[in-house]
Formats: structure tokens, sequence, C-alpha cells
């Protein structure tokens, strides 16, 4: 079967809309494979790819000015070149041949013009390369009477502590003897750098850490890295609204025994420290607690020193969907007392996974707080729409 590949040689150094109607057009052929567009601004292709994640096709590669390119077309035919566009038919096999060189050389672009210093286990950088993770998400429900939920925790995670991973098992355990939910997974969603705040990780580093956490010491716990890849600040609803789509637009939601698909639940993690936030006037706009409480609801670990039941109070409209976990052995660990015994040189084994330890250690980490942040500002927007707690992700 013959597979079609769109080249585009950019008269611009970016993406415009009359471009994007044209690719979408394409990617909507029967026999549509691969987009290439050269010619790209350097500066502009992160911003590119993010706004090429709407064309739907399975390889879809940028090139800058600087990028070694050349377009071979003997292994095909030509089958049209007009207003910078050529669109080439080729057989399956060659095509897929051809088309492995210029995504390699995309890849040694990105590598020379890398600002995350080559960190082995980073996220993708851009969304051309994002793959939502599902691995550890189970596909098929144990007891389809119930309700099958997905637990996910927004936070800085700088670094993840065992905290952090001990509140996705008490809610499995709340879940499980408390409610009519069945957790099918958990995921930890980093926010990017575009967050700015103190103490603040690269993002490469977060994800890596948050990764070798969770691969060493749980069996469906994982790490999304949308949040973290993201140019600019993406407030808690929008995430959410990520997760809503990957799992139950994309993935269909979750398949039963009887061979029925379910919808899944879509819940936040958090400490009582945003419930706080979420209850004090002007912090959180109406529209986004009845976003993230009314849509999905917010599982609550409680903290030691938080008056739970006052915060409650003002937001009787969500009451409903609000469930209140209590902490039977206290942990009062946060990243922020992390990073401040970090700095002081003392000891935080058995606080945190020693695999995470040896990774601050090896690249530098938190020697100097603060430093790793590139602006210790944050904004009052940013904290209005994203406040998780230092209890849990600070």
């Amino acid at each position: 079967m013959a597979q079609m590949s769109l080249y585009y040689a950019s008269d611009v150094p970016y993406i415009t809309t009359s471009h994007i109607f044209e690719f979408r057009r394409f990617s909507k052929h029967k026999d549509a494979r691969s987009l290439v567009v050269i010619n790209i601004a350097q500066k502009s292709i992160q911003a590119a790819g993010k706004i090429l994640a709407c064309v739907r096709l399975p390889r879809v590669t940028l090139k800058s000015f600087r990028d070694p390119w050349n377009l071979d077309l003997s292994a095909g035919s030509e089958v049209g070149c007009q207003k910078g566009f050529c669109m080439v038919q080729t057989p399956s096999r060659q095509n897929s041949s051809r088309m492995e060189t210029p995504e390699k050389q995309l890849a040694a672009s990105r590598t020379e013009t890398s600002t995350d210093g080559g960190m082995p286990n980073a996220p993708a950088g851009d969304l051309i390369n994002y793959t939502f993770p599902k691995a550890r998400l189970r596909q098929c429900m144990s007891d389809a009477s119930r309700t099958p939920l997905l637990l996910v925790a927004c936070g800085s995670f700088s670094p993840i502590t065992y905290l952090h991973l001990r509140m996705f098992e008490m809610a499995a355990d709340y879940a499980k003897y408390n409610s009519e939910f069945e957790v099918i997974g958990g995921y930890l969603s980093p926010v990017s750098d575009a967050y700015r705040k103190a103490g603040l990780a690269n993002a490469e580093h977060r994800v890596a850490m948050a990764r070798i956490a969770t691969e060493q010491s749980s069996k469906w716990l994982d790490v999304d890295p949308w949040e973290a890849i993201q140019k600019e600040y993406q407030p808690t609803a929008v995430v959410l609204d990520h997760f809503e789509h990957e799992i139950n637009e994309v993935q269909r939601g979750i398949a039963t025994k009887d061979g029925e698909r379910k919808a899944v639940r879509i819940v936040l993690l958090a400490g009582a420290d945003l419930i706080q936030t979420m209850s004090s006037p002007g912090v959180w706009s109406q529209k986004d607690l009845d976003h993230i409480l009314g849509k999905y609801g917010v599982f609550i670990v409680e903290r030691t020193g938080t008056d739970i039941d006052d915060a409650l109070a003002t937001l009787t409209p969500w009451r409903h969907n609000i469930w209140v976990i209590q902490q039977l052995i206290q942990n009062d660990v946060s990243s922020t007392k992390i990073r401040l015994f970090l700095k002081r040189e003392m000891s935080v084994r058995y606080l945190v996974p020693a695999p995470v330890i040896n990774y601050i250690e090896e690249h530098g980490l938190y020697e100097d707080d603060g430093a790793s942040s590139s602006n210790h500002e944050k904004g009052k927007d940013v904290q209005a729409k994203r406040t998780t707690g230092t209890s849990t992700s600070s």
C-alpha cells in the first residue's frame, strides 16, 4: 500500500493558521502518514511543535534553517508541488526507511541546542514526541459494579518525597473501603518551568526523579510529562481536562469483564492545604472551583494543624465531591523541608527514595535552594490558579 508524505518549505520562520489548515486537510487523506516542515526558525521550533499537535499523523518532523536537509524523491513519485508544499507517494517499506534520516537529524539538532544539559530520562521537550503513558494503567475492571477512578496529583515535586507516593496508597485504601470507586491508575503531573517558583528544579530533573521514584517503588503509579513540557503555565483545571481527554476520549474509558466500557472518573489528589486556599476568598475564581470540584472532585489528605471542617464549611456546593482522608500515621515531610535539609547538608535518607537522593547528588541539585529557579517571583494569578499545598508538592 502506498503512503503519502507531505513536505513543506516554509516561506516564513513560523507556523501560521493557513499552514495548519493545509496540514490538517492533508492528514485526513486515508494514506497520509508523515509531515516534514523545513525552514522554521530554531527559536520557533517548540511553539510550532505545540501548534502541530493538532495534526494527527504518525510522524510530524520539524527542521530549522540550520539543519542539514535533503529531499530525495527517487524512492517515490511526486504527486504535486505548489505554494511550498510537495506531496510524495511512496511504497510503505521505502517510505519508512527514507523518513528515518530526517527524524534522526532533528533529534541531533535538539541535542545541540538543548538547555537541559542532555539529562537522561528527560521529557521529550515538545509535544511532537509526546505520548500519553499508559503502560501501568489498568485495562480492565475487577468489579463492574464500581466506578473506575483515576487519581491525579499536580504539583512541583521538587523533589518528590515518600509522602507524595504515600498519598496515593492512602487514597487507594480509602477508595477501596469507604467508597464505590475502583482505582485503575494514578499519575503525578509535575508543573512546568513556567510556574516560576523559588527552589523549582528544571522540569527535566523533576520528571526524571518522579519516574525513578515510581518505577522502583510502585506497580501502578506513573508520571505524565505533558504538563511539564508545556511552554506556558497550565492551570489545574486544564491539566484535569487533559487526563479526561486521554482517558475517556482517546482510550474510551476502561473495559469491564463483560466486554463493555465505562467512563473513568478523574479526581484530583492533594494535601489539606489545597482546601484551605480554595476556601479563602479571592484566591480561586468561582469558575475554577466549579470546574475542579464540580466536574472532577478532589481527594484530600489531611495534615496536622489544618482545620478541615472550617475550610469545608465554605465549600458546601461541592461537598459531595470532596473526600477527606485521615492520616492514621502522621507524616509531615514536605519538599520545602527536604530542600532546606539539603542546603544545610543534612541527611534526607528515609524521607526521599534512595534512587532520588542519588540523582540529586549526581546532578548537584538544591545545593543552594532557589538557584535552580530562574525567577523567584510567583505571580498572584499563578497562586490563584495552582496552589497544591506545601505538605504535598512544594
